[in-house]
């Protein structure tokens, strides 16, 4: 009994053919996931000075007194919205075609055993996983672009024009953090952009740790039903059952810490903005 993998009919196949296939394809898209973003870029926003627009446009953006995005920084959140939805459709793609290679690799060493097939199918296996969290972050980015680039406010030393106003958006939050909605407006939309920006990654980490719990089922069934004397199917079933198990334990992690946050997003943006910089 093999764990949820390609049909038995495709696997000859794709272990002859398509590994290599599936090989230059997943590098195909590290590639693109590297420089597609900037190449589609139809504007002067780009990843050497979205920071710099970012920042004159927020000190800009919070005189104004006025929620909507203008100038500078409606064209830095344009920029990153395409920026980080370029590259989840990359990172979605190369989660896919490694995931195919490691059940492909997993499936040949099931059949054939080896070291060499043990650890390319362990060593693939961790690299769709950082795919896959790298797909997270980047529909998170996207579904809200405005709070992902918040961190490059204090990241550095802000100096001048930029940290007279974090310390008033600072000293705003922590003189009536619940009046927001009615002093400013752009503050109003940094609370409701942060509580967005943790909400969706909340509800991406439990679909994935639901997703992780879902496969350790197989796994575990395999391990039951195998005979004792087939080592090889057993070790395989128990290192993919125990690591979904322990992966959705950490995501499940991860959803409390987010959901914690969109619950309270003004708190969480009066710490963001509490600390030094």
């Amino acid at each position: 009994m093999s764990i949820a993998s390609p049909s038995p009919r495709l696997l000859p196949a794709l272990s002859r053919r398509g590994i290599t296939g599936l090989s230059v394809l997943s590098g195909f898209f590290v590639v693109a996931f590297l420089l597609a973003p900037n190449a589609l870029a139809r504007t002067s926003v780009n990843t050497e000075n979205v920071a710099r627009v970012f920042r004159g446009g927020f000190v800009t953006y919070w005189r104004s007194g006025d929620s909507r995005f203008t100038g500078d920084l409606d064209g830095a959140v344009t920029y990153w919205f395409h920026y980080h939805l370029v590259k989840a459709a990359v990172s979605v793609l190369l989660l896919l075609s490694l995931g195919l290679l490691s059940a492909v690799l997993w499936n040949a060493f099931r059949r054939s055993g080896g070291r060499v097939r043990a650890a390319s199918a362990t060593g693939t296996g961790l690299l769709a996983l950082v795919a896959l969290v790298a797909a997270m972050a980047n529909v998170q980015g996207a579904a809200a672009p405005f709070a992902s680039l918040l961190p490059m406010l204090t990241s550095g030393s802000p100096r001048g024009e930029l940290a007279a106003t974090l310390a008033q958006v600072q000293q705003r939050l922590h003189d009536d953090p619940g009046a927001y909605g009615r002093t400013s407006q752009p503050l109003d939309a940094m609370v409701s952009q942060f509580a967005v920006y943790h909400a969706v990654l909340a509800a991406l980490a439990a679909a994935v740790a639901l997703a992780f719990l879902a496969a350790s089922v197989p796994a575990w069934r395999t391990l039951r039903r195998s005979a004792p004397a087939d080592r090889r199917v057993r070790r395989m079933a128990a290192w993919l059952g125990g690591s979904s198990v322990v992966l959705a334990f950490t995501f499940a992690v991860l959803v409390f810490a987010n959901a914690k946050n969109a619950l309270d997003s003004t708190g969480a943006l009066t710490a963001f903005f509490g600390g030094p910089w």
